[in-house]
């Protein structure tokens, strides 16, 4: 069962994957990007999503901390179970020396709850604090997945492909971090929960 399972994981292409990106969609006269999580569901049918936004501390401030996402179109309304900001002492086993922005947003019952295509999940703004570069990266793992619901309610699919953006003064640069979300917990639970 096990070699079964880590086949599959090997074996899915990311062909039809699910990815999640970082677009800057302005700048204020502050300073001040505001930033977009882009969401490309495909053809999946999806009710949810859930995703972690890591960036250096001291790097940014967050605009908005206790509660820095605003719901995009793509789900909306949707119910947010998360929104806000963990510093590293609070995100345990999360990554060293980040700060980390939780997003989850389901919605709720009923026939119409599914969505698919591409869209703006949500959108959050950020302070530059250095002149250098930064990195501000989506980030999957076993703890803080990267994840859609489907519109069952019950099943899970990971987001194979996360889009990392570097800000840097007026520049900004995008690109595709390496998919790891293969390997995530969510996908080990849909192959052995499959029929």
């Amino acid at each position: 069962m096990v070699y079964l399972v880590l086949l599959l994981l090997i074996w899915q292409g990311t062909g039809d994957a699910q990815t999640l990106e970082l677009h800057q969609v302005g700048r204020g006269e502050l300073g001040e990007v505001d930033i977009a999580v882009v969401a490309d569901l495909g053809d999946a049918r999806v009710s949810g999503i859930s995703f972690y936004v890591a960036m250096p501390e001291g790097a940014f401030a967050v605009l908005g901390s206790e509660r820095p996402f605003s719901q995009g179109p793509l789900l909306a309304p949707a119910m947010e179970f998360a929104n806000t900001t963990m510093s590293s002492t609070e995100a345990l086993g999360g990554p060293v020396g980040m700060v980390l922005l939780p997003y989850a947003a389901v919605r709720g019952p009923g026939a119409d709850r599914g969505r698919s295509g591409r869209g703006i999940a949500a959108r959050f703004t950020l302070l530059p604090l250095g002149s250098g570069p930064s990195w501000v990266r989506l980030i999957s793992t076993p703890i803080y997945e990267a994840k859609l619901v489907l519109d069952d309610g019950l099943g899970e699919e990971p987001f194979r492909v996360l889009g990392d953006i570097e800000l840097a003064g007026s520049k900004v640069q995008r690109s595709k971090s390496a998919p790891d979300g293969q390997r995530t917990w969510g996908r080990i639970k849909t192959i052995i929960a499959a029929p």
